[in-house]
C-alpha cells in the first residue's frame, strides 16, 4: 500500500484546530524552561501586582507554542523547514483561560517554484476573544514529520 498525503489547502480551507487550557504551574513552567528571567508578571502574583496587574498573565511565547503546535500538526515538515509566521499580541491570557489557535488559507502562491500556503493565524479564548493575531506561510502540507520517533535516523543525527 502506497503512502498517503495530506490534502493539498486551497483558498478558504480552515486547519483542523484544539483547545488546550493554560494553567498557572504551565506559566511558570514555560517561563522557566524557555527564558528563566526570574520572579515577573509572568510567573509570580506578586511581581504582576507591583507591574499594575490584578495577577499573572501568559507570556506571548506561551500563546506561539500552541500557534507552532497547530502549524507543526498540519503541516509536518512543510512547517518546521521553511514556515514563516509574524503575530501581534492584543489581549492578555490568564490561567484558566482555554486557548484555541486558529488558521485559514487566504492564498496559495507559486514560490521557488513550489506551492506556498498563506494563512491568517489568530488565538482565541474561552470567550471567542482573540487573543493573538498575525499571518503564517508554509510549503502544502507534507507526511513526513522528521522529528518522530518513527523516523531516528534523524534524531541520532
Amino acid at each position: 500500500m502506497g503512502k498517503i498525503e495530506p490534502k493539498q489547502l486551497k483558498v478558504g480551507d480552515r486547519l483542523e484546530t484544539f483547545s488546550k487550557p493554560v494553567t498557572e504551574p504551565m506559566m511558570v513552567e514555560f517561563e522557566r524552561v524557555v527564558w528563566d528571567r526570574g520572579k515577573n508578571s509572568h510567573s509570580d502574583p506578586e511581581a504582576a501586582k507591583a507591574d499594575g496587574l490584578s495577577r499573572t498573565i501568559a507570556s506571548g511565547q506561551n500563546q506561539m507554542a500552541f500557534m507552532h503546535e497547530l502549524l507543526e500538526k498540519n503541516f509536518g515538515d512543510a512547517w518546521v523547514y521553511g514556515g514563516k509566521i509574524s503575530i501581534r499580541y492584543i489581549r492578555p491570557v490568564y490561567a484558566h483561560d482555554v486557548l484555541t489557535p486558529n488558521a485559514v488559507v487566504t492564498d496559495v502562491i507559486e514560490e521557488d517554484g513550489r506551492s506556498r500556503v498563506l494563512l491568517d493565524v489568530w488565538c482565541e479564548n474561552q470567550d471567542g476573544n482573540k487573543t493573538s493575531i498575525g499571518t503564517a506561510s508554509a510549503g502544502q502540507p507534507s507526511a513526513k514529520r522528521s522529528w518522530t520517533a518513527s523516523e531516528p535516523e534523524r534524531i541520532a543525527s
